[in-house]
């Protein structure tokens, strides 16, 4: 179990590391939009689009790395009223509801993807991209997240902290 954690915890600082690239490409390109748009009275239309995608790759390779984080939205007025082992069984079943989520959006994403696929449907916007493409972002994510909500539940359920996990520290991962 510790090397899957390890591994785990690899793929999701790789896809921070992803998410975070796509961000600063977002920005670097939104930059330049601008001053074609307003300095250089040149619009450029693509920009629009390839941002779009790069949002969506941002939500979705950063998603398991927040959840190893403890980084996602709680509301913890009523579990903080808990005993310690009340509060174990609501982390262990709502990262349940996680795991299931992610698996069932891993599962309609992957079948989105081979449907756009098969009938070769292209994007609206100037680049015509085929849709298969930005889509698998959704499935990668989704089994990131995955993943990382498994790694979740075997932490919660032994009482343990996912989010400082000292399983990964041989990897030099901090």
């Amino acid at each position: 179990m510790k090397a899957f954690r390890c591994v785990v915890h690899w793929l999701a600082h790789v896809g921070i590391a992803l998410a975070a690239v796509a961000l600063l490409a977002s920005m670097v390109m939104i930059v330049y939009s601008v001053v074609m748009r307003y300095v250089l009275n040149q619009p450029v239309t693509w920009v629009d689009e390839l941002v779009g995608y790069l949002l969506v790759a941002c939500v979705m390779l950063a998603a398991a790395d927040a959840l190893r984080q403890g980084e996602h939205i709680a509301v913890d007025i009523v579990t903080e009223r808990l005993s310690a082992r009340g509060r174990r069984w609501t982390a262990v079943l709502g990262l349940l509801a996680v795991a299931a989520s992610a698996l069932l959006l891993a599962i309609e994403g992957f079948d989105m993807v081979v449907f756009s696929r098969m009938v070769g449907l292209l994007s609206n916007g100037y680049l015509a991209v085929p849709m298969w493409i930005p889509q698998m972002l959704v499935p990668v994510g989704a089994l990131l997240l995955l993943l990382s909500a498994i790694v979740a539940v075997g932490a919660a359920w032994r009482g343990e902290d996912a989010a400082h996990d000292d399983a990964i520290k041989p990897m030099g991962i901090e």
